[in-house]
């Protein structure tokens, strides 16, 4: 994907504004990030619906890079503030991965559902099917009314 594309698809006007060496790093941030959440590399890869989501996917992923690059918004994710009292004012986040569950699937998603459901769909799928076992030799294994 070039900047050009991505100038021309993004829905942020900032984003649009980079210059095409800013761009291009996030665009190999955001390809490097889909290699490594589908476990595949697309370099052949010639089928019309897959290229157009993996577009969607980078665009996507800029944008995202492009926002947690942001000095307020990577202050607020890095910190380790979970309550805060000011004179009688307090607050407390909560829910902020309280399980191992949680925090696994904050790791391994973004929590934009479009983005998170392409990159899901392009994983490499497991094969399943029928096993096929196969036993060579003579059984070692006596009949019950031989013992």
């Amino acid at each position: 994907m070039t900047p050009q594309e991505v100038m021309d698809r993004t829905s942020f006007p900032e984003v649009a504004a980079l210059d095409d060496g800013k761009l291009t790093g996030y665009i190999e941030r955001a390809e490097s990030w889909i290699r490594r959440a589908t476990g595949r590399k697309f370099r052949e890869e010639t089928d019309p619906d897959v290229l157009s989501d993996l577009r969607t996917a980078t665009v996507l992923l800029v944008e995202y890079l492009w926002y947690h690059d942001h000095p307020d918004v990577r202050e607020g994710v890095l910190s380790q503030v979970e309550s805060e009292k000011i004179g009688s004012y307090s607050y407390k986040v909560s829910g902020a991965g309280d399980t191992i569950q949680e925090m696994e699937f904050q790791a391994t998603h973004t929590g934009i559902q479009e983005l998170d459901s392409i990159l899901e769909s392009l994983k490499v799928q497991p094969v399943q099917g029928a096993l096929f076992f196969s036993i060579s030799g003579p059984s070692r294994v006596k009949k019950c009314n031989e013992i």
